[in-house]
């Protein structure tokens, strides 16, 4: 945020030209503004207190805050996407750095505070959250063996993309109604997802051939 540049170097790969027309001008943040958190901290905001965890998801610097007051959990997109309270939860997975392990301690963390709401980024919340979490771990682990199926199949990246957005949208459709399942595939980008999940599998190959030469 004190220079934003890395930032936007990374984004305009996955937007190009679309950036200024989508997100408008970005100007640095004066570091005496910033207060960095790296989870463990107490925000006093008034006469609340929130607590700051560690929440790594698609990005690393993904952080929950929790009101132990109301029992609730602010938690990103670690929560992934669920329009209006619904009970379909679809996965926020783009580049660049994701690590489906750190994503599974994230989860545990969450469902340690045994928290009685959840607010996501996008776009909601979840009164249940502990069926909440179950759901979205068991998503997660089917999109990582639907990801490593496709890459399997050595398709071109075009069609590989389209293949995953494809099956996602079938599963989708057992939950949700033609009208929901494009709000959820607008909101969620799934060419950018599919690049993430990707992305995972391709690094975790890399690193596995790293050790065995």
């Amino acid at each position: 945020m004190v220079d934003p540049s890395k930032l936007l170097q990374s984004a305009s790969r996955l937007y190009g030209d679309e950036m200024p027309r989508m997100f408008g001008e970005f100007l640095p943040v004066p570091s005496s503004n910033l207060r960095v958190l790296e989870g463990g901290e107490t925000l006093s905001l008034g006469r609340r207190r929130l607590q700051v965890l560690y929440t790594p998801g698609h990005a690393s610097h993904h952080v929950t805050y929790f009101d132990p007051l109301e029992g609730v959990a602010f938690v990103g997109d670690t929560g992934g996407i669920s329009i209006n309270g619904h009970p379909f939860i679809l996965p926020a997975t783009p580049p660049p750095d994701i690590s489906l392990e750190l994503w599974e301690t994230s989860l545990d963390v969450i469902a340690n505070l045994h928290p009685k709401r959840l607010f996501l980024t996008h776009f909601s919340f979840a009164n249940h959250p502990e069926s909440h979490l179950t759901n979205y771990r068991e998503r997660l682990h089917r999109w990582r063996e639907l990801t490593a199926r496709i890459l399997a199949g050595n398709l071109d990246e075009h069609a590989a993309m389209h293949r995953f957005a494809k099956e996602v949208a079938g599963e989708a459709a057992q939950f949700l109604s033609p009208e929901e399942i494009a709000d959820y595939v607008f909101n969620g980008a799934l060419s950018l997802s599919w690049l993430g999940m990707a992305r995972y599998h391709r690094k975790r190959a890399e690193a596995l051939s790293q050790l065995s030469t």
